[in-house]
């Protein structure tokens, strides 16, 4: 997994970038539903009930930001957190 922090001229960005499995295509849309889980026999892990990237959506929601995803399957996932940064 790879985590940068940086910043432009309007946000705070947060990027995500993994080599795992991926999300197949037609999840996409539904991955920041509440209880929402992509097919749990593609991972090796049973833990999680999809509550996870509902919350973090819900969070830059609250401040006014966005959540972008990007995914292939058997390549890995890139998910881009923006907060408008506030102005002093």
């Amino acid at each position: 997994m790879h985590v940068r922090v940086s910043r432009d001229a309007k946000n705070a960005i947060l990027e995500v970038r993994d080599d795992g499995i991926g999300i197949p295509t037609d999840a996409i849309p539904h991955i920041f539903e509440r209880f929402y889980q992509a097919d749990p026999s593609r991972s090796d892990r049973s833990e999680g009930v999809g509550l996870g990237l509902s919350l973090v959506k819900w969070a830059v929601d609250q401040h006014g930001g966005s959540v972008e995803v990007e995914s292939t399957p058997g390549h890995g996932s890139r998910f881009v957190v923006k907060i408008p940064q506030q102005s002093h």
